[in-house]
């Protein structure tokens, strides 16, 4: 039996709203035509309640999949227990089976699978949700191994590589003893596989955080029940290139032209991607980190994360509470900032003169100076 794993859609995801629709549809259709059934990990929508439009677009992609969609609520739709959320609404409409706290017989070929899934629950109560879940399955006895069942856990929750101590949410550990052939998580959207292949973790069909590991390929996993191997199969989507620029005491065009090349760069390899530039490091004495965004216009693709001097910016944050805690006037700050900027490297004129000045007028303090050349 192959099970194709798909998850965090995100359908309707403001930013790249069509991107949402028609890369998830390019993974249902491939998978449609090269599995047995599809398991969907949650975040199918990207809001709780979303628009008509999105859900109709939804239902359109799921009625043209031909085999048994199984599918959780995420995090992005999880709603309080008595209302329905959109996950639910899309299993009135017939297009898939939902699941939460229960499971489903699905066999083909004489090969049975038993598939629990659990939607998103705080992370708290997580591990708890799970092991309540597999003692009713056990009391209903329609997950014993002895009736040569393959079984699937199917989640939606935060999961730490290692246990941390205090840690609210689960670790690899943690299901590592859980019966289940096969663990299923959605809600981390980079590709990971833990547990020897046995816990899988699909990634997004879109972009949404635009995080350095959000770079791979877009797609969806193919497991084979029969020799416990997975696959990844890469499907159409639009690209995510991620560039870090490091400047050192650079100019304004410095810091320009190579913020310029790396975005033409990038481009060159593929022009409709998506392109974010983090900028790391310090400008020149004197200058302000700019705003690059505006030097490319209307490049809605573009994302320019600018950290430059975000260590001057600490250091200014620390001074006015530092100020505010000593109740200094402005006055006194204006004075304090004018000492420190000249001190060591002027000695032509006194500070407090000059500051006197200013505050009289530009005039005043421009025929001082001239007074102390």
């Amino acid at each position: 039996m192959k099970i194709a794993i798909i998850s965090d859609m995100h359908l309707g995801y403001a930013r790249f709203e069509e991107d949402s629709f028609t890369q998830a549809e390019a993974a249902f259709l491939d998978a449609d035509g090269k599995a047995d059934c599809i398991i969907c990990a949650g975040d199918v929508f990207d809001i709780k309640i979303p628009k008509l439009e999105t859900i109709k677009r939804a239902v359109e992609i799921f009625e043209k999949v031909k085999i048994p969609v199984f599918a959780i609520h995420g995090n992005h739709e999880r709603r309080s227990k008595d209302l329905t959320n959109p996950v639910q609404l899309l299993a009135t409409a017939g297009t898939i089976d939902y699941l939460h706290g229960t499971g489903r017989i699905f066999e083909k070929d004489g090969e049975k699978a038993f598939i629990l899934g659990i939607g998103s629950v705080p992370e708290e109560y997580a591990l708890t949700a799970i092991k309540k879940c597999i003692e009713e399955v056990k009391e209903q006895k329609t997950n014993d191994a002895s009736n040569g069942q393959f079984r699937v856990l199917v989640l939606h929750q935060m999961i730490n590589e290692n246990h941390i101590e205090g840690q609210q949410c689960m670790s690899v550990e943690d299901l590592d003893g859980l019966p289940f052939d096969l663990i299923i998580n959605g809600h981390i959207h980079d590709r990971k596989q833990f547990l020897d292949g046995r816990l899988i973790i699909p990634g997004s069909t879109v972009v949404t955080q635009l995080k350095k590991e959000e770079t791979e390929p877009r797609g969806y996993i193919i497991f084979d029940t029969k020799t416990k191997k997975s696959e990844f199969v890469e499907t159409k989507h639009r690209k995510f290139f991620f560039g870090e620029i490091e400047l050192k005491d650079a100019g304004l065009e410095e810091a320009k032209n190579a913020v310029s090349e790396k975005v033409l760069d990038l481009r060159a390899k593929d022009s409709e991607a998506i392109i974010r530039i983090k900028l790391a490091g310090k400008m020149r004495e004197g200058i302000n980190a700019p705003d690059f965004s505006s030097d490319f216009g209307l490049d809605r693709l573009l994302f320019i994360d600018n950290t430059l001097d975000s260590a001057n910016i600490r250091e200014r944050i620390e001074r006015i509470k530092k100020n505010k805690d000593e109740k200094l006037s402005v006055r006194e700050v204006a004075l304090k900032s004018l000492e420190n900027a000249v001190s060591g490297k002027v000695s032509l004129f006194d500070p407090h003169e000059l500051f006197e000045k200013l505050c009289i007028g530009v005039d005043e303090a421009e025929e001082y100076l001239k007074e102390k050349k």
